[in-house]
């Protein structure tokens, strides 16, 4: 009799389709659309977690748009770490829940492609939320909110805002901002950042202390 197929690998991937997880993917879309109005993203490169997280998203100009495989990433291109991308030749980068297994090559090779002055947005599940009752039976394996900012910062990449975002429970957000770390997923904003050259350096002025012909 053949082996069964693996539940835990096949529930990582399908939980992203279910409806809590659509819940907050249209949450996310929401909070990154006029994020991403309001900068240049022309290229841009957005990594989902499936396919569906793709779904109604429009962003201007070119781009290109993949999602997480067991052995690495698809959609527009077939590939793996690293990116097949120049160095600097990427404006924005989105990354929805797909920092799990190598966060840290990852995000260095995002820090690598992006222009200077060029912003990621990643989001992640957030394990301290009741939320998490909804996902922690599927085998996902999830990142705490503390350590993905210190990797972006490791990495080169400034971090400048952080979002919490969906419910607290199943369909229930809490109201009262002092709880707002206890929703369902938080969204970094992060900017490449390049510290200018110095500028030259003014030369000694020198004193005459002798005397003066006249």
């Amino acid at each position: 009799m053949p082996a069964a197929p693996s539940l835990r690998q096949a529930s990582v991937a399908s939980w992203f389709d279910t409806e809590p997880a659509q819940v907050l993917r249209e949450l996310e879309r929401q909070a990154l659309e006029p994020a991403l109005a309001s900068h240049p993203v022309t290229p841009w490169l957005w990594i989902a977690p499936t396919p569906s997280w793709h779904k109604g998203v429009e962003l201007p100009g070119q781009g290109m748009r993949l999602y997480r495989t067991s052995r690495g990433y698809t959609g527009d291109v077939t590939c793996a770490l690293p990116l097949p991308f120049p160095s600097e030749s990427v404006n924005a980068i989105v990354l929805q829940h797909v920092t799990a297994r190598d966060a840290e090559q990852l995000i260095a090779e995002c820090e690598r492609v992006l222009m200077p002055g060029g912003r990621l947005w990643l989001s992640t599940l957030n394990p301290f939320s009741p939320f998490r009752r909804q996902w922690r039976h599927h085998g996902l394996v999830v990142r705490t909110p503390q350590r993905l900012r210190h990797t972006l910062e490791q990495a080169g990449l400034a971090c400048d805002a952080l979002d919490w975002l969906g419910p607290m429970w199943r369909d229930r957000a809490p109201g009262r901002r002092s709880v707002a770390a206890l929703r369902a997923a938080c969204l970094f904003s992060a900017e490449k950042r390049t510290l200018a050259l110095p500028g030259p350096k003014p030369l000694p002025v020198r004193r005459w202390h002798g005397t003066v012909a006249t």
